[in-house]
């Protein structure tokens, strides 16, 4: 019995949905829907920049047809400089190792093959390096990647009774004096934005709009001389991401224009049942502090005349704009309530200028599936 590490070919990749399925039942009490294979052809082989690359490894025994035991993939994603400048970048996602097989062999680091089989042919294909969020850092620092940092969540409530029974929902398990804090917690979040959000500030000259427009400029006037990269969002992302994307959720752009419809600002919210998240904000730097707190108050009114009771958010502080974008938040009312993920990167190219502190994060660089 062996194990062979290389490349899916894209008749194999209904057998790489099959594995997910499979595992994700594994050790539940109840079974989860399974995705079907038109989501898996959306978030893996619709990308923006082409099919997403995936290794897998197979279990050969004699007589018997070979076993999918493991895969990992890298999805194509292009970044923009402040300067206009694109780079290509993998990012990492779909990591599943069968333990049984990991188990028996022992003599293979499944997981690390996996990996440098698709970091060769991410250089193959000129990508400058790869990057993504786990929680699981010691082994990607085992696989060569830096676990730069971590993200912070915060929350608004607008509705504490809901918001309550929402948050108390993820942790089933929580004890007794766990509800009792979550409770104390909702109750100040609740407070603040009562005092906060609800207080009108000047209105401003832009024109209120609720389309979506690619933001690859905008991000080049919001960072300025900051010499950041970001996400490019252009129509093809967008169009992925939001329009072509699958599952249940109700993505909303609010956005403030020039006369001359130059984008000056943009939120883009994402909504599933009474819950909304932030999933990015951008300002012109030209947008003062004022009137980028007006613009979110506005938009946090729309959103609690649609009986949302909890605004979510998830941010980084690496940088100065996205820590501006976190205390732009708190000045709202948001109570950040712990860490997430760790965002984790690994360079593939000598030369290359960037470095974790100087990407722009947001949840707009997730999947999009939940």
């Amino acid at each position: 019995m062996s194990i062979e590490i290389r490349l899916l070919e894209e008749s194999e990749y209904r057998l790489a949905n099959d594995f997910y399925n499979k595992a994700r039942n594994v050790n539940r009490r109840a079974p989860v829907r399974p995705r079907s294979y038109s989501e898996f052809c959306w978030e893996f082989m619709d990308c923006p920049n082409g099919k997403a690359i995936y290794a897998g490894a197979w279990e050969n025994e004699n007589g018997k047809a070979p076993v999918l035991v493991g895969m990992l993939c890298m999805i194509l994603l292009k970044m923009i400089s402040e300067n206009g400048r694109q780079i290509l970048t993998a990012k990492g996602e779909a990591t599943l190792i069968d333990i049984r097989a990991s188990m028996k062999h022992k003599q293979k680091d499944i997981l690390k093959e996996l990996f440098d089989v698709l970091v060769q042919e991410c250089k193959n294909k000129g990508v400058q390096f790869i990057w993504g969020f786990n929680d699981i850092p010691a082994t990607y620092q085992r696989l060569g990647c830096e676990n730069a940092f971590k993200s912070n969540h915060g929350v608004l409530v607008l509705n504490p009774l809901k918001a309550y029974r929402n948050i108390s929902s993820l942790k089933p398990t929580n004890t007794g004096a766990d509800n009792f804090k979550l409770a104390v917690h909702t109750g100040v979040s609740y407070i603040l934005s009562k005092k906060k959000i609800f207080i009108l500030s000047d209105t401003n000259s832009h024109v209120f709009t609720q389309e979506l427009n690619g933001n690859s400029d905008l991000f080049q006037n919001a960072c300025a001389v900051d010499k950041l990269y970001f996400l490019l969002q252009d129509k093809n992302y967008l169009n992925w991401k939001i329009s072509a994307n699958p599952h249940n959720i109700n993505y909303r752009s609010f956005q403030l224009m020039e006369e001359n419809k130059s984008l000056v600002a943009q939120v883009i919210c994402s909504v599933q049942k009474d819950v909304a998240f932030i999933e990015q904000t951008l300002f012109d730097k030209k947008i003062t502090k004022n009137g980028r707190l007006t613009f979110l108050k506005k938009i946090l009114q729309l959103l609690k005349k649609e009986d949302i009771s909890l605004v979510r958010y998830t941010g980084f502080n690496n940088n100065k704009l996205n820590a501006s974008e976190m205390n732009l938040l708190k000045s709202l009312g948001f109570v950040f309530t712990g860490k997430g993920e760790w965002f984790t990167f690994k360079n593939l190219s000598s030369d290359s200028p960037v470095n974790p502190e100087n990407i722009y994060l947001s949840r707009m660089y997730k999947q999009g599936v939940n």
